[in-house]
């Protein structure tokens, strides 16, 4: 549109007909391309807030700790707990992901955690379990 005349026309309709938005907004000038832009501030949440609510294993970040990490964890948890086991097995449940980590390896990370604690470790894979979250009874 190479008219200035027009371009205004264009410019006051836009402005008109955004009135009865209860939105603010605002028509910007045509570009170099010939193009207008429009801002408009949001009055309501958007529609993915409305229709969802935030993930409870990732609360919101889209993000879990990997199985690896959760069995680095729960190594330290029980080294802290080591002294204070009762007699007898100790009980694990950890989600299914995080036993495939701690079998892996010819059960590498059971037989050092065995080790170090003393006693022998029964692994319950719980899926119900979120992936971050380990149990440990003794």
């Amino acid at each position: 549109m190479d008219e200035r005349r027009n371009r205004q026309k264009v410019t006051q309709a836009l402005e008109d007909a955004l009135k009865v938005d209860r939105a603010p907004s605002k028509v910007l000038q045509f570009n170099d391309f010939g193009l207008v832009a429009i801002t408009r501030k949001r009055v309501k949440q958007s529609l993915e807030r409305t229709l969802s609510v935030p993930c409870p294993t990732c609360t919101g970040t889209g993000m879990v700790k990997s199985p690896t990490t959760v069995a680095n964890e729960l190594w330290t948890e029980m080294r802290k707990m080591m002294l204070h086991f009762e007699r007898g097995d100790v009980m694990l449940r950890v989600h299914p992901e995080v036993v495939k980590v701690l079998k892996a390896n010819n059960a590498k990370w059971l037989n050092e955690l065995e080790e170090m604690i003393g006693k022998t470790i029964l692994v319950k894979s719980d899926p119900a379990l979120p992936p971050e979250q380990f149990d440990i009874q003794g």
